[in-house]
């Protein structure tokens, strides 16, 4: 698996996000959860080791879940919902990408891009006709 010159590693704390109720309408999530989820702001621990092992956690609401992970290997993902989901990620140039093949299911992939813009991390989040951005700060 070919690097990137990027490296994520560091805590990232959420700065802001643009299209999120719509995005939690179309996961499925109930009116009530979307209205509190509002105020969460993620915090992101990621450590890349050098043999594209990567281990990233992400704490909101009090509940961190954290993954250890191979690029390229599809593994189960802990998700902030308390699932678990097959998820694989990989380098695309210096963006890092990540596919959940079936999100809900029913066969509806989403995917996850993630790419450095100075000394925020920018994502974008995309899943049947609906994109979430996010921006992340490294604290």
């Amino acid at each position: 698996m070919a690097a990137s010159a990027v490296d994520f590693s560091g805590t990232w704390r959420h700065q802001h996000s643009q299209n999120l109720e719509a995005f939690m309408a179309a996961l499925g999530t109930p009116p009530s959860l979307r209205t509190r989820s509002k105020g969460f702001e993620p915090k992101v621990d990621v450590k890349e080791h050098n043999d594209d092992w990567i281990t990233w956690s992400t704490t909101a609401n009090g509940r961190t879940t954290t993954n250890h992970f191979k690029l390229g290997n599809e593994f189960y993902e802990d998700t902030g919902d308390g699932k678990k989901r097959k998820v694989v990620y990989f380098w695309n140039n210096d963006q890092l990408v990540s596919v959940f093949k079936d999100w809900d299911g029913t066969g509806t992939p989403l995917t996850i891009t993630r790419w450095m813009d100075g000394h925020n991390v920018m994502a974008e989040v995309k899943f049947r006709d609906v994109t979430l951005k996010r921006i992340y700060r490294k604290s």
